[in-house]
């Protein structure tokens, strides 16, 4: 995905909105991270082709872990956590070794899913 090739002056002077959205647009597709529920479980295929596995019904504990944090950091361990918990430590150790942008959009497409299901549980 990146190219070691320095831009040109004349790149940073066109650089603009339209085109930094456009890059992050682009980025964003790289990351993007697909879903089904099945038998009641959340199953992602991440952009790198693995398959992660996840619970739907959540305990008290682990859902603050996910939710009552102060920084990515905390928030990427918690979710390792559950990973290592739900799917298993060699699942944990490979999304462990992704990039960052990958972990942290399978993190927000599981929180939303997370979220859709409780906004449903609750009539809204």
């Amino acid at each position: 995905m990146t190219q070691n090739i320095q831009p040109s002056l004349e790149e940073f002077d066109a650089w603009n909105d339209e085109t930094e959205a456009a890059a992050i647009e682009q980025i964003a597709d790289h990351y993007k991270v697909r879903h089904i529920i099945k038998n009641g479980e959340y199953w992602a295929l991440a952009a790198n082709g693995s398959i992660y596995k996840l619970p739907l019904d959540l305990s008290v504990d682990d859902f603050k872990r996910l939710s009552d944090v102060d920084t990515n950091s905390e928030s990427i361990d918690g979710f390792l956590a559950i990973i290592t918990a739900f799917a298993g430590e060699e699942q944990a150790k490979e999304l462990s070794t992704q990039p960052v942008n990958a972990v942290a959009y399978l993190l927000q497409d599981y929180a939303e899913t997370l979220a859709r299901i409780q906004g449903a549980e609750l009539g809204k």
